[in-house]
């Protein structure tokens, strides 16, 4: 009954320091991973009356699932970055070429009828 206590006790303090703004987003979601895959090894390991094992695989695993997932989401920042600064580039040469067709372009001059 006591590990029932203590490990609900513990993730809830564990998930409560990722409210915390000095977090970075890898390391609230390395710990999020790992309390997730604590909870559910302990989970799991409870059917086998091996929670604590459990619980440690679990957050083993969660630990490299958040990791993992970071790595994810700062690739796909990076790359949302890039296609930006590429659009922003494209855009520029745009108005650089409209700039001097048009300070190249012969005038015309009408004649009023």
């Amino acid at each position: 009954m006591r590990k029932m206590v203590l490990l609900p006790a513990a993730l809830a303090l564990g998930l409560a320091g990722c409210s915390n703004d000095s977090m970075t987003p890898g390391g609230r979601d390395v710990l999020i991973g790992g309390a997730g895959g604590a909870l559910a090894g302990a989970a799991i390991g409870s059917f086998t009356a091996n929670a604590g094992v459990g619980a440690l695989i679990g957050a083993g695993v969660g630990v490299v699932g958040g990791y993992l997932w970071n790595q994810h989401q700062v690739a796909e920042r990076q790359a949302a970055e890039r296609r930006q600064q590429q659009l922003d580039a494209a855009y520029q040469r745009g108005v650089q070429t409209g700039e001097r067709q048009r300070n190249t372009a012969p005038t015309t001059t009408t004649t009023p009828r």
